[in-house]
């Protein structure tokens, strides 16, 4: 992952691009999980959210290649 993206002139750290798709894979999940009530089954349904998308931000950056 490269450390820096030009968008416009304007220099984004890779990280944000990363976040922002984390973040859209996280509201498709968890509208799923809401849907067929899957948050139900954790103690602590706001960490359980907070793990999510912690471990879908370390996906996307391990695996989106250099851009």
């Amino acid at each position: 992952m490269k450390s820096e993206i030009a968008f416009l002139g304007l220099y984004l750290p890779g990280l944000l691009i990363c976040a922002i798709i984390a973040s859209a894979l996280w509201f498709v999940i968890d509208a799923l999980m809401l849907r067929v009530a899957g948050w139900r089954l954790f103690w602590h349904p706001p960490l359980a959210r907070l793990a999510l998308y912690f471990v879908l931000l370390g996906l996307v950056v391990a695996l989106l290649p250099d851009l």
